[in-house]
């Protein structure tokens, strides 16, 4: 009876590589003689209908689901390819076929993203280390992505020769470390909700993960909302925040976080005045200025630029 046993398990384990493809695995939940399984590519809404008119729940950004079947269907006045799913609970919606992808990845370093599969090619874009993308399609060594606005510019089918990996637990840190900097950064947000946050950006900090300096600037830049403090816009000393020009011929560039390899937010102009914000951990040397990073806010953006274009 064990040795039956021990046979069953073996053709269960067969049957989900076969189902999985390379490197696949399992889900929990989601029974893969079913269908393939497919993966939200953004946070999206999936519907009771595939009509897509009465809402059922949300898909979180890389979620798993099968997809059962895929249907043609006339969604104002167009003919739109929508799928039926089964979630990992086992309820069936229905989702526009877009919104799914076939693998997730990210990347763990600064990748260039050529037009076409060849390293002659144009580059089209450079894709910062810890992006979560997602695979369209691969051809020998390449792979074509989907990684969403970049400084800009919409990746959605473009080149990649390596630079990432679709291991789940670089993954699930990449999508626990954006989901995190995605609360602190919201003014909205519950205290409770940025205590938790904190508590994920802490946890990730003391890791080995490429993520680990990046939520420790992170942490740094917002110590005053981790520690409870309500915040103002004084300093220790009572003055005011102080505010600088910024000295770039070609304009600065504000990111998200610390770090030219963050996302862009906007470019400052040559001259215009940025109120400093808090200074990061992280100092580098850029065109022959060693200098630390700031976050800055200006003309209604805040974020890090860094701190050898500005004259203090």
């Amino acid at each position: 009876m064990k040795h039956k046993a021990v046979i069953i398990l073996q053709l269960i384990s067969l049957a989900v590589l076969l189902a999985c493809g390379k490197g696949g695995a399992d889900k929990p939940g989601l029974n893969l003689s079913e269908g393939p399984v497919k993966y939200a590519r953004a946070t999206v809404s999936v519907f009771k209908d595939q009509d897509l008119k009465t809402w059922g729940s949300n898909l979180s950004k890389t979620e798993p689901v099968t997809l059962l079947e895929t249907l043609k269907v006339q969604i104002k006045g167009a003919e739109t390819e929508v799928a039926k799913i089964k979630l990992s609970d086992g309820t069936v919606v229905f989702v526009s076929m877009k919104n799914l992808a076939d693998k997730p990845v990210v990347f763990m370093e600064d990748t260039k993203a050529y037009v076409r599969n060849n390293a002659s090619s144009k580059v089209y874009a450079v894709i910062p280390k810890g992006t979560i993308a997602f695979v369209v399609q691969e051809m020998g060594d390449w792979a074509q992505v989907y990684a969403g606005q970049i400084d800009g510019k919409w990746i959605t089918q473009q080149w990649v020769n390596g630079g990432y990996t679709s291991e789940d637990a670089r993954i699930q840190e990449a999508k626990n470390f954006e989901e995190a900097a995605s609360v602190i950064k919201d003014s909205k947000t519950k205290p409770d909700q940025k205590a938790q946050a904190f508590a994920v950006l802490k946890e990730i900090s003391e890791s080995q993960g490429i993520f680990s300096e990046t939520a420790r600037n992170l942490i740094a830049a917002n110590s005053g909302e981790s520690s409870g403090d309500s915040g103002s816009n004084m300093d220790g000393s009572g003055s005011a925040y102080q505010e600088v020009k910024v000295e770039a011929a070609a304009g600065l560039t504000m990111r998200e976080q610390p770090g030219t390899s963050s996302k862009s937010i906007v470019v400052i102009p040559n001259g215009s005045t940025v109120k400093i914000l808090n200074k990061g951990n992280l100092e580098e040397t850029i065109a022959g200025k060693p200098a630390s990073w700031y976050e800055v806010e200006w003309n209604g953006n805040k974020g890090w630029v860094f701190g050898g274009f500005l004259a203090f």
